[in-house]
């Protein structure tokens, strides 16, 4: 199980149970937005109940956070906004979970993902920023592929010593994506001050636990990149 796999879903067996990571979108096409390119996330997540994504959203950051139970979200009155133009849209709400995220998989489960996948052949390696990489490329198994209707998923991995991922790509027939991963961070635990909104914060939208998916989900569909340049 990779190190980022381990925090997720048992908290780390070496004592990290928490990361942290800066993600920057570097490429989209086919019928993903443009403005998508160019955006820079912060994550963070610490096992076993907490999450945080900031991301740039019409012109300001909204910040997601679960901690526990309680999901909270600035600037609160965009957030509703935005749960509202998606209202017919949004995943349905997700049973209690022992992980950070929602994952539709088990630790021992995990174990067994590279068995659902078909990978290229041949050791490929390439620099990421400067980084020897060895790139990992493929889709999914032909039964699996056929039952998801996903024949034309693929993605690719990049990573670096260690086990570290430095940049993933995923490919359908009507759209691609690459996002860096950068500033990939193990640590025991995070700063509790993470978790709660900064200090003289008004406007916050709080809810629970179970619609964090739904949260995301509109957040992430509304990322912009910087403005292009005149």
């Amino acid at each position: 199980m990779s190190p980022v796999a381990s925090v997720l879903l048992v908290g780390g067996k070496s004592g990290n149970q928490a990361l942290s990571m800066r993600l920057v979108v570097r490429e989209v096409s086919g019928r993903l937005p443009k403005e998508f390119a160019g955006a820079t996330l912060e994550a963070a997540v610490e096992f076993p109940d907490k999450v945080r994504l900031s991301a740039p959203v019409l012109g300001e950051t909204v910040t997601v956070c679960r901690i526990g139970p309680v999901v909270w979200a600035t600037p609160g009155e965009k957030v509703e906004f935005l749960l509202a133009q998606f209202k017919n849209k949004l995943p349905a709400p997700t049973s209690k979970s022992n992980t950070p995220l929602f994952l539709p998989l088990t630790a021992q489960q995990a174990v067994f993902l590279p068995a659902v996948f078909t990978l290229d052949d041949g050791k490929v390696f390439e620099d990421v920023n400067g980084v020897p990489c060895r790139v990992i490329s493929g889709g999914l198994m032909p039964e699996l592929a056929k039952a998801t209707k996903a024949e034309d998923f693929r993605a690719t991995i990049w990573v670096a010593e260690g086990y570290v991922p430095k940049q993933i790509r995923v490919e359908r027939k009507d759209f691609a994506m690459t996002v860096g991963i950068e500033d990939l961070d193990y640590e025991p635990s995070l700063p509790p001050a993470l978790w709660v909104p900064p200090a003289g914060t008004t406007d916050i939208f709080k809810t629970n636990a179970s619609v964090l998916e739904q949260v995301l989900f509109v957040v992430m569909n509304s990322i912009q990149g910087p403005a292009p340049t005149p």
